[in-house]
């Protein structure tokens, strides 16, 4: 059980009945209002975003409920809610228009990518890969976002001004925006703005307004960003009034979907596969990174390993129910912990309150400007544009800021995924340049006691001793510095008759790292000069306890540098 914590396994299997259990009535009322809240927040963003896809509005409910309903069993965080997200919805609609596959398969192949997500999660899960994560750089995913976001305002533009709009790479969708202008209504158009505006005014003035009137500040706050769902109820209102003549969503079917498996065909799956992979990593890094961020504010435990599988349980059960991949998004999630979510069951609520609109109410969506989701869409994006971190990456780290760029630029010229691509690709890069270029320093004793680097300290060092302390684990890419730190050193000192390698910021040795060390030691034994360790800490003993190397080494190995320090001083001293 310790080590399923260490890995982020939750106990129980199932979280939300057991907090459920133990809450006062008054907590679970609070449970059964939050995922009401949450639903009537995820129906107009599930059908923009399935819109975003490229996908029919009906495709978007789809996919949250039995996602909704497996989290509310399984999952471990009071605020996650699952469902279609912008930037998965992206996702999606990029790897769909460059799969190759015909436009009949689509609805098809987007419940096939679902799977394939699934699939990729649940094996992540299996390889115990849930810190896979933190390979893809943070730099990377701010920029790749900032890029994304940038793509997802731009594809909505034609709904939201009433064009036909454009699809393609940022150079395509901004020549056809242009093209279509002359057939801008400044009608239609103008309804598009005004439904941003009120999106932004929602956000931005209704919580104080209401914290004006005397209204709790939860409550203002909790309806500030309930902007699209206030919106929606407005706009189905409007259209009852005045007929406009503008693009609507039209008939949704009623009822639940049925559910099936999508058919697996070898042209979808070749096709779908590697996207699959990217987007299933982007969106475990989505619903990772909200429920960590959530979760630090109550200082509550996270589950890292445990939310692995879960996702990749949701994004079945979504292919399933003819759906497409969902994942986390830090807007609902936000919204559930304002609305006071208590237990992961506030996702039985949307889920049952989703199925109500889905059998008994889907006819008032058919009159539903398609402006207006696209300003949901765009909204969400908006959120999403922040060149913060890009400066801050510039102040700090010039290779972090070369890989936001990379990825920000990848993602505008070569489209989402390859832009991806690109980033991940920079920044594994740069970690493999700079693992190879690792910090080493010689070192030497200071009056006092401790040992610092010659260079900044006035520090004691014996003509027959070079003590190295190297500052990283010892892996194939960076040993060969380490050898060319202590050849340059016995070239400048030639009357070193001892090397002390003090391992005290090593943690793991690989095999590559080890061969070097033996070639290291015979080398400096044919020229006289004898190898020592110290400060070997217990990863490394443990590693090295089977093997010829430490075996010829424990009696050349030191508790510390000092213990070494010591004994050389003592030798030094002998040999006057």
């Amino acid at each position: 059980m310790a080590k399923d914590r260490a890995e982020g396994e939750v106990p129980g299997r199932f979280p939300g009945i057991i907090r459920w259990r133990s809450l006062s009535t008054s907590e679970r009322i609070a449970d059964v209002v939050a995922g009401l809240i949450i639903a009537a927040l995820l129906v107009p963003q599930a059908m923009a975003y399935a819109g975003l896809a490229g996908l029919p509005p009906q495709m978007g409910l789809y996919s949250a409920v039995l996602p909704l309903l497996a989290y509310a069993l399984f999952g471990s965080s009071r605020v996650v809610s699952m469902g279609p997200m912008a930037l998965s919805a992206l996702l999606v609609g990029s790897t769909l228009q460059h799969s190759g596959l015909a436009p009949s398969q689509l609805t098809a192949s987007a419940s096939t990518l679902a799977l394939l997500v699934g699939g990729w999660l649940l094996l992540f899960y299996a390889l115990r890969l849930g810190r896979l994560i933190d390979f893809v750089s943070p730099a990377v995913m701010q920029g790749f976002t900032v890029a994304s976001a940038l793509m997802i305002m731009l594809s909505q533009m034609g709904d939201w001004l009433g064009l036909e709009g454009a699809r393609g790479d940022l150079i395509d969708q901004l020549v056809g925006l242009w093209q279509q202008l002359p057939e801008l209504n400044i009608g239609i158009a103008l309804i598009g703005v005004v439904a941003l505006l009120l999106l932004w005014m929602v956000k931005r003035w209704l919580p104080t307004a209401l914290l004006a009137l005397k209204v709790p500040s939860t409550v203002a706050q909790l309806l500030g960003r309930c902007g699209p769902a206030i919106l929606m109820v407005l706009a189905i209102a409007a259209m009852q009034v005045w007929a406009l003549p503008m693009a609507k969503v039209g008939s949704i079917p009623a009822g639940l979907p049925s559910l099936a498996l999508p058919l697996l065909s070898w042209s979808a799956v070749s096709a779908l596969l590697l996207p699959a992979l990217g987007i299933a990593l982007v969106n475990y890094v989505s619903a990772v990174s909200v429920s960590e961020a959530l979760a630090a504010r109550s200082r509550e435990a996270t589950y890292p390993l445990r939310e692995l599988w879960v996702l990749g349980l949701c994004n079945l059960l979504a292919a399933l129910s003819r759906g497409f991949p969902v994942t986390s998004g830090l807007g609902r999630a936000a919204v559930s912990e304002t609305a006071g979510a208590r237990t992961p069951l506030s996702s039985l609520f949307s889920a049952l309150a989703l199925i109500a609109v889905m059998v008994w109410l889907t006819g008032l969506f058919v009159d539903l400007p398609r402006a207006v989701l696209a300003a949901i869409v765009i909204q969400a994006a908006a959120g999403l544009m922040s060149f913060s971190s890009l400066v801050s990456c510039w102040r700090y780290s010039r290779a972090d800021a070369c890989a936001w760029l990379a990825a920000f630029a990848g993602v505008l010229l070569f489209g989402v995924m390859p832009g991806l691509g690109v980033g991940v690709g920079l920044s594994l890069a740069l970690l493999l340049a700079r693992n190879s270029k690792p910090y080493i320093d010689e070192i030497g004793r200071l009056p006092e006691g401790g040992f610092r680097n010659p260079e900044r300290f006035q520090v004691d060092i014996p003509a027959h001793l070079l003590m190295v302390r190297p500052g990283s684990d010892l892996n194939f890419a960076n040993m060969g510095a380490l050898e060319r730190f202590v050849n340059t050193h016995l070239a400048q000192r030639r009357d070193v008759e001892h090397v002390v390698l003090v391992m005290s910021g090593v943690l793991y040795i690989d095999g590559a790292a080890l061969g070097a060390l033996e070639r290291l030691d015979d080398r400096l034994h044919g020229q006289g000069i004898t190898l020592w360790l110290a400060e070997l800490r217990a990863p490394v003993r443990d590693q090295l306890s089977s093997t010829a190397f430490q075996t010829s080494h424990q009696s050349r190995t030191f508790f510390s540098a000092e213990e070494a320090w010591q004994y050389f001083a003592v030798r030094r001293s002998l040999s006057y």
